[in-house]
């Protein structure tokens, strides 16, 4: 699919755990994921990986029971877990937030045509405390809206369902990412409201790949190999978007119709930025995702540095 460098296979027998379960949706965001996938870097560090599509709201559950080793998704509800007490460690940053990526979009039918309308409104997000209950918070609040004007209505299916679930009419605006973005505009004519690619969130890191912290301290050279991987997937992410629209369209059996026109985010490379992820603890705290209680940790920076090793 795309080209890399070489960097370095896995010695097998140093690996302690071959077969790896990740939890991941195939969204535009996690397109390192599937081109490691795709193109054997998996493999090549002894890795036999499987990739299990399993609804946010659940991953996290998952992996604390040990039926999921990593996962990718948003940041968001790891951060909270941790300041709850759960002990996680971020392996990787999956991708950044960029124009067209997450947006409100509202039906063709709507009479929703201003921020401001989205007041008593139900909005559908992907999960609970989810990214889009965050995202939309911020854009809320930077609105002169308090978030406790809305309704946020979780879709248990999350992004794949949303974009149809919007046209029953049970919700006034949904929050999606793409490759969904552009499903809802070309299957059904739905409308931008808000990018979300702007102030307190512009540029915010949105996805990770993260383990539970017991699973990496007992599985260090595992966490490694997949890193590796992980690494040789974003480099190519990043710089090559022709195979990251591929490895979309087949990992979602999209057509290309879809796929050449989505928006694509920013895919960080190299090791995890405490810096980056503190941006997003900083926003939770500000837009009332994370509780009040934990904004000592959040403010001397001790929440994030406690999940990355």
């Amino acid at each position: 699919m795309g080209c890399s460098s070489n960097t370095g296979a896995a010695d097998d027998s140093a690996l302690t755990q071959q077969n790896i379960t990740v939890a991941a949706s195939p969204q535009v965001d996690l397109a390192g994921l599937y081109i490691a996938q795709e193109d054997g870097f998996f493999a090549r560090q002894g890795l036999r990986v499987t990739i299990e599509q399993l609804p946010s709201s659940q991953v996290v559950t998952a992996q604390l029971k040990g039926q999921v080793d990593i996962s990718a998704q948003s940041y968001l509800p790891y951060i909270e877990a941790e300041a709850a007490g759960a002990r996680f460690r971020i392996l990787a940053e999956a991708s950044t937030l960029k124009p067209g990526t997450r947006t409100l979009v509202v039906t063709a039918a709507s009479h929703i045509t201003s921020i401001a309308g989205l007041a008593r409104q139900k909005i559908g997000v992907n999960g609970t405390n989810s990214i889009g209950t965050l995202l939309t918070s911020a854009l809320l609040e930077e609105n002169g809206i308090s978030p406790e004007k809305v309704k946020f209505i979780t879709d248990a299916k999350g992004y794949p369902a949303m974009p149809s679930q919007l046209q029953t009419g049970s919700w006034g605006a949904a929050l999606l990412a793409e490759p969904y973005v552009t499903i809802a505009e070309q299957d059904y004519g739905d409308q931008e409201l808000a990018d979300m690619d702007q102030g307190a969130t512009q540029n915010l890191p949105m996805d990770g790949y993260v383990a539970t912290q017991a699973w990496a301290e007992k599985h260090p050279e595992t966490a490694a190999a997949f890193v590796r991987a992980i690494q040789e997937g974003q480099t190519i992410a990043a710089t090559e978007p022709p195979v990251v629209r591929a490895a979309i369209a087949k990992a979602d059996d999209l057509p290309s119709l879809v796929t050449v026109v989505m928006a694509l985010p920013g895919f960080p490379t190299g090791p995890v930025n405490a810096q980056n992820i503190q941006r997003v603890a900083e926003v939770m705290r500000e837009f009332g995702v994370l509780g009040k209680q934990y904004s000592a940790e959040v403010e001397d920076g001790t929440l994030i540095r406690s999940m990355i090793g």
